[in-house]
């Protein structure tokens, strides 16, 4: 146990932040100072956050000097952690000057290519032997052509490489992530996406058969895994921009994935938080690595709440072994879940919340006296109903 006092400073202000602070919240009584372009509702009305508003990341200037002045307000190191991809990066390009003013535990600057753009990740995939699903990568309109001649079969998947950029440049019937049924619709869905302004590369890949998809939580050091913990997704989001985001999670021990996730750690002596998403093709018997986040995902307190608290590895660097505690995760109404999950699935769901090892992440007792706080929560559960009603009937 560390014995010195805590200020951790939580870049972004979403869902994924405030599982942070609750982390920071359950293991030191920690309050964490927030910044972001905007309070959203994960963190209002909360008794663990402060939220300060900073200015885009585009004014990089401004930021720096905001976060400074903060650190230098204290009487030690803050511990800086960013819950977005746009924050994440911003830290790692940054780190030589945040470094002297917060503890900062993020991947050297050399990792920027690889963990930034899922084209650059499926490279370093390959070079180390780890699978990834079949694609192709078109950089630019003019190559668009490609989505005829694919060495698989439709319908396939069709992503931006850099997620980061994609976001900054918002269009009509913009999604995360899209399903081509034709070369037809997949050269209409490049078109658009190179049209809306970004210039990076998009990914056309294989759809991997089957429904078993999986997430890895990791922290490590140089390296070295501290902690890893592989979660089954039962259920993800169902909007155009929210497909993608888990919703319902049960932890599982994997070796095959701890195994995979370990080795590109390892070889790219990463420090700090990754997230990994994995399919599991049902007919080859194979798992494939999807993406890196060079951070915690937004599902992150699964970790927590399966014994791993995530702010006690950032502090203390606690060696955890595997992860053996079977945990349901969930961040929209338990019966949403329960109606879309395998009937296997739904009795696992019932027994694990039996046993008392169900766990929603805004619902922290400890921010459930404030009537505006218990007012968003139900309205936001509420909205979750309408959400997958309408998009049910698409």
């Amino acid at each position: 146990m560390t014995t010195r006092q805590i200020f951790p400073v939580l870049l972004g202000a979403d869902l994924n932040c405030y599982s942070v602070a609750r982390a920071f919240h359950e293991a030191y009584g920690a309050c964490s100072r927030v910044f972001g372009k905007d309070e959203l509702g994960a963190i209002k009305h909360s008794k663990i956050v402060s939220f300060s508003k900073i200015p885009p990341l585009e004014e990089r200037e401004t930021v720096l000097r905001v976060l400074i002045d903060f650190a230098v307000s204290t009487n030690e190191k803050p511990y800086i952690i960013s819950c977005t991809d746009e924050y994440a990066l911003f830290i790692i390009e940054n780190q030589d000057i945040l470094s002297k003013y917060y503890i900062c535990e993020c991947p050297k600057i050399e990792l920027f290519p690889t963990i930034s753009d899922k084209t650059e990740f499926y490279r370093e995939c390959g070079r180390l032997g780890l699978p990834y699903p079949e694609s192709v990568f078109v950089s630019s309109p003019n190559e668009a052509g490609k989505a005829r001649y694919l060495p698989f079969d439709y319908p396939a998947i069709v992503k931006p490489s850099c997620s980061f950029e994609y976001w900054k440049h918002p269009f009509d019937r913009m999604k995360k992530v899209y399903v081509a049924r034709s070369a037809a619709d997949a050269e209409r869905i490049v078109d658009e996406i190179f049209s809306s302004g970004y210039d990076k590369q998009i990914i056309v890949q294989k759809m991997i058969r089957g429904e078993k998809q999986y997430v890895a939580t990791c922290f490590s050091v140089d390296g070295a895994v501290l902690a890893l913990s592989v979660g089954r997704v039962l259920l993800g989001e169902i909007t155009p921009k929210g497909i993608g985001n888990h919703v319902a999670i049960i932890t599982e021990q994997n070796d095959t994935i701890e195994s995979m996730v370990t080795r590109f750690l390892d070889a790219e002596k990463y420090t700090g938080f990754s997230n990994f998403d994995i399919m599991y093709d049902e007919n080859k018997g194979k798992y494939y690595l999807l993406e890196i986040n060079p951070r915690q995902g937004r599902s992150n307190y699964y970790m927590s709440a399966s014994g791993m608290n995530i702010a006690r590895l950032y502090v203390e660097k606690i060696k955890y072994p595997p992860c053996e505690n079977e945990i349901f995760w969930h961040s929209v109404p338990t019966n949403i879940v329960t109606e879309r999950c395998s009937s296997s699935d739904a009795k696992k769901i019932k027994q694990i919340s039996k046993n008392k090892k169900s766990f929603s992440p805004l619902c922290y007792p400890a921010d459930m006296r404030d009537i505006r706080r218990i007012t968003y929560l139900a309205a936001h559960h509420f909205g979750f109903y309408l959400k997958y009603r309408d998009y049910d009937k698409r």
